[in-house]
């Protein structure tokens, strides 16, 4: 039988987590959401708010009568240290900063190396969290594999960035692949198609693929779905022109996952294709040319730090 402590911490979860989705959120809307009683909810928003992570935003209604109050996570309660590395012709790009429960961002830098290795991501979480100690979670996304905080792609490049932050900081983090991250912010624009695919093609030739299937991310078993530079002659399709190779990737995707969605991004090809004739009418998904990738990563990295945050706060 659960204890009476137990009962309470589950009711505290439910209704957190309603927090960090939903973000505002009256009394009688959690009661909706959870299935919780009117008193085990009043109980709740009662110990959240004293412990400050919660707070009141609004009364709303008439200026006679009971108001509904409507609360709103602290957006000071919890901040992330975030990275966004991008591949480039000439190396890679970063953009670090900090963000805090509304996706604000503050001490936003950038800046571009030649290599990818453990000295420049060191270095780059160090400094921010140098001058941050009150971190409560680092979010990473990087071109690459990634699997346990550890990026690797093929020979060129390993680095170990999920050790440091575990031996040194002891704070929660996420490395995830940069184009599975585009996916889920692309993802909570649509949330009514629960199956997508993004593919973006970079300047080099190479492409990715974030996948969701029924609104989660589809990693594999070693976190290489999406990575199509393993498909079969991939060496010699790179030497067609980059909009023949780009809707053969797309037509691909289409063809295996049957998804609702596809978006899709070149450093290459500026502007949409056309994909008329291309499939029979009732399985085309909706094609939706992405002009800026950056930014759905960023709403994915916030999307996927307030999902954890959620999980991790326990009692």
């Amino acid at each position: 039988m659960a204890s009476t402590s137990d009962l309470k911490s589950g009711n505290i979860q439910a209704v957190r987590k309603c927090f960090y989705s939903a973000c505002n959120l009256s009394m009688s809307q959690a009661e909706k959401l959870t299935g919780l009683s009117h008193g085990s909810v009043i109980n709740v928003f009662r110990t959240l708010e004293e412990n400050g992570e919660i707070q009141l935003n609004e009364k709303k209604g008439n200026t006679v009568g009971r108001k509904t109050h409507v609360y709103g996570l602290n957006p000071e309660y919890r901040h992330f240290l975030a990275v966004d590395i991008k591949r480039t012709p000439g190396g890679f790009t970063s953009r670090s900063w900090r963000m805090n429960l509304k996706a604000e961002e503050t001490d936003v830098r950038e800046r571009s190396f030649t290599e990818m290795d453990d000295t420049y991501l060191h270095e780059e979480i160090m400094t921010m969290m140098e001058e941050y100690p009150d971190t409560d979670m680092i979010l990473i996304s990087s071109p690459g594999v990634c699997v346990n905080g550890v990026i690797t792609n093929g020979e060129v490049f390993r680095t170990d960035i999920g050790s440091l932050i575990t031996e040194r900081y002891h704070i929660p983090f996420v490395v995830e692949n940069d184009v599975n991250v585009a996916a889920i912010g692309f993802q909570n624009e649509h949330p009514e198609s629960e199956n997508i695919a993004v593919i973006y093609q970079a300047e080099l030739g190479m492409f990715g693929c974030g996948i969701l299937i029924g609104g989660r991310l589809y990693n594999g078993f070693s976190h290489a779905a999406g990575e199509l530079r393993y498909l079969p002659y991939m060496e010699e399709r790179k030497k067609e022109p980059p909009e023949i190779l780009l809707k053969e990737m797309i037509l691909s995707a289409a063809a295996v996952l049957n998804p609702q969605i596809i978006g899709y991004a070149s450093d290459t090809v500026k502007g949409p294709l056309s994909f008329e004739g291309t499939l029979p009418q009732r399985h085309m998904p909706s094609f939706i040319y992405i002009k800026d990738l950056a930014g759905y990563r960023l709403k994915g990295l916030y999307s996927i730090g307030m999902y954890n945050m959620a999980e991790q706060s326990k009692g």
